[in-house]
């Protein structure tokens, strides 16, 4: 008995309940072995503490008025989306080349683009020339790490798919959809449809998936 209670075990017990709740907590799941292969097996540990002590209710959709910052955005919606129409004019808003984005590409099927704007520090040069207003947006947001225009054309779709680590949040903001529930993403089952000017917050670490 007090071998099974020795600290090697424990770290054991510890990793494997992780792994668990991390598997359970969720109505939507991936097989163990997908799982394992997703990384969120590793980062269950620290994911568990993320889940049971973070301030932000473990649920698949977040309240976007607890990041008040994020008014500026919506407010700004226009001013983004006018940006966002002229990159896609130019063809500034392209699929992933080559072996660019494998981290995307591993769940991407169809027709999914996208133009980056920020990823973890400065802004990208390309950004600050060609939309310069929606850079200054994100950049006034020290909350807003990375951030993207995406686009998902009509017949695009995005596989199931989870972040493995429970740091961060997911904002989608619409700038130019179908205004209808025939463009949606799902989030743990749940469907939401994107409207022009409306914004949504999300876990990531929950499946979603997008068509």
């Amino acid at each position: 008995m007090s071998m099974l209670l020795a600290p090697k075990f424990i770290v054991v017990y510890v990793f494997v309940a992780s792994a668990l709740y991390v598997h359970f907590r969720v109505r939507v799941r991936h097989t163990f072995v997908r799982q394992l292969k997703d990384h969120s097996t590793i980062m269950a540990p620290y994911n568990t503490l993320m889940y049971l002590f973070s301030a932000v209710p473990p649920k698949p959709f977040v309240d976007v008025h607890k990041l008040p910052e994020l008014a500026k955005l919506r407010e700004n919606w226009q001013v983004m989306r006018d940006e966002a129409l002229a990159l896609m004019g130019e063809g500034q808003i392209r699929a992933a080349t080559g072996h660019n984005d494998l981290g995307f590409n591993s769940f991407f099927k169809e027709g999914w683009k996208r133009f980056y704007l920020k990823w973890y520090g400065a802004p990208l040069p390309s950004a600050q020339a060609l939309c310069p207003k929606t850079v200054a947006l994100v950049q006034s947001l020290p909350s807003v790490n990375a951030a993207m225009f995406a686009l998902l054309p009509p017949g695009g779709k995005l596989n199931r798919h989870r972040d493995p680590f429970a740091g961060s949040l997911r904002y989608h903001l619409g700038l130019v959809t179908p205004n209808s529930d025939d463009c949606r993403i799902y989030i743990d089952g749940e469907a939401y449809s994107w409207r022009d000017g409306q914004d949504v917050l999300f876990d990531e670490t929950f499946i979603h998936s997008a068509e």
